[in-house]
């Protein structure tokens, strides 16, 4: 069986940078054509894992294949980092109670290992989430059950320090696209001998699911700029001709015109993020062999 670990829907929180989030969402999937896009990706089961809301996976879970999960964007409370930890398989109440504890991993954490809610650390080698440290990601070792191995966002060397992490602390592998357009779902995937979604879950848990698929390149990053774009501008199209008289649904057809032309910029703007993302991951790597074992947030012991 196969599960695409990690999708998002336009249930997703908006663009976090300041001078778009008004406007631009990270998805304009409905739930139900990702359901739709999913399947005929000749995937088995179907998840949902919206940034901090299970709102869009609760609109398809009347399905028995759909996996009610989450991105959580934890915080480290005393520096303000966050990171982004995947869980699945959970209940609205649940979700809930994640989202009051969200603010602090220290509080988080208990509550997940609790509860037996399983949970991955998500892209752990991309600054997508934040400025994550060593520090950071060895205090949340021991609570963890697995290590996002391989995202179809983040470049193959990404993925390696994630696979090497895993290894290292025995955490279950974990994949997905990580798709905020309907392109990519399916793509990267995680597999196991399963024959049902209990067992499928189970495989996950112990560690015996395989993943495959595909890694993020220059291209697909690109496609991915060009498609959210297309989107906005579409959205906002229809909204300015619903209300033409809100001023904030003026901006996008103000740049209908001149944003054209400007998403061929794309490849370029995609080539130097990713060359972003590689520094950043040499940085990570060099800061993991320098503090092999530190925990300046001693999580550990809280265990």
């Amino acid at each position: 069986m196969r599960l695409d670990a990690h999708v998002h829907t336009a249930f997703s929180k908006t663009i976090s940078d300041r001078y778009i989030r008004w406007s631009l969402k990270e998805s304009y999937n409905s739930p139900q054509q990702v359901y739709r896009r999913a399947k005929a990706s000749g995937l088995d089961l179907v998840a949902v894992t919206d940034h901090d809301t299970v709102s869009g996976a609760l609109e398809i879970a009347h399905h028995p294949d759909v996996i009610i999960g989450c991105e959580v964007t934890a915080i480290f409370a005393g520096d303000g980092v966050p990171v982004h930890l995947g869980v699945l398989d959970i209940t609205e109440n649940q979700h809930r109670e994640i989202d009051e504890l969200r603010h602090d991993v220290r509080e988080l954490m208990p509550y997940l290992r609790q509860e037996e809610i399983f949970t991955t650390l998500n892209h752990v080698a991309s600054r997508v989430s934040g400025p994550i440290t060593a520090k950071h990601i060895i205090a949340l070792m021991p609570w963890v059950d697995g290590i996002e191995t391989l995202n179809g966002a983040p470049l193959p060397s990404q993925n390696r320090t994630a696979t090497a992490l895993a290894e290292a602390f025995g955490k279950s592998p974990v994949a997905g696209s990580d798709s905020h357009t309907l392109s990519r779902i399916g793509r990267t995937y995680l597999e196991a001998d399963a024959t049902d979604r209990a067992g499928f879950l189970d495989a996950v848990r112990q560690g015996k699911a395989r993943v495959g698929g595909n890694h993020c390149n220059c291209l697909t990053l690109s496609s991915d700029i060009v498609r959210i774009a297309a989107c906005y501008l579409a959205d906002g199209i229809a909204k300015f001709v619903r209300n033409p008289f809100d001023v904030r649904n003026r901006a996008p057809a103000l740049m209908l015109l001149p944003g054209i032309p400007l998403m061929a910029l794309s490849l370029v703007g995609a080539a130097i993020y990713l060359m972003m993302e590689e520094r950043f991951n040499r940085s990570l790597l060099f800061d993991l062999i320098a503090k092999p074992g530190s925990s300046v947030f001693e999580l550990a012991g809280n265990q």
